[in-house]
């Protein structure tokens, strides 16, 4: 999966997400959907600045691992 990045000039930040070979507007179903399949992300900072890159990346790894967490798991 992966993400694209991109500050807005009012300062926001805005995210979306490669659905198969479509850019879509990010969807956090889906994110999880594809987590589950392959625990992989890929990120297009885009024109986001380092701090804000690095507190993302943090974010995703953190997700990354619960997602993992939660497949180890047996199903009840």
């Amino acid at each position: 999966m992966k993400l694209h990045f991109n500050k807005t000039t009012e300062g926001d930040i805005q995210v979306q997400m490669d659905k198969g070979t479509i850019l879509s507007e990010f969807d956090y179903i889906e994110m999880l959907k594809q987590l589950s399949q392959n625990n992989q992300i890929e990120s297009d900072w885009g024109n986001l600045e380092d701090n804000e890159r690095s507190k993302i990346e943090e974010l995703l790894e953190k997700i990354k691992n619960a997602v993992k967490s939660g497949l180890d798991k047996p199903l009840e």
